[in-house]
């Protein structure tokens, strides 16, 4: 379920410092930044309807990422 292009996750990879990249590498950074951009949205999801609105906010994202 890999959700961004590989190329964008190669991009992050390589601006990190790498020379090369495998493609193992790229779609388990896809998998794992997938999973957790996931989270962080169904929580700010929750924290935008607990607060009685249907739209989420960039505050709510703030602080879905911080928990």
């Amino acid at each position: 379920m890999a959700g961004f292009a590989a190329a964008r996750i190669e991009k992050i990879i390589r601006n990190a410092g790498a020379r090369r990249v495998s493609a193992d590498a790229i779609d388990r950074l896809n998998e794992i930044v997938t999973d957790y951009g996931t989270n962080i949205a169904k929580y700010a999801v929750e924290i935008a309807r607990h607060s009685g609105r249907k739209t989420v906010k960039e505050s709510d994202i703030k602080l879905a990422a911080t928990k």
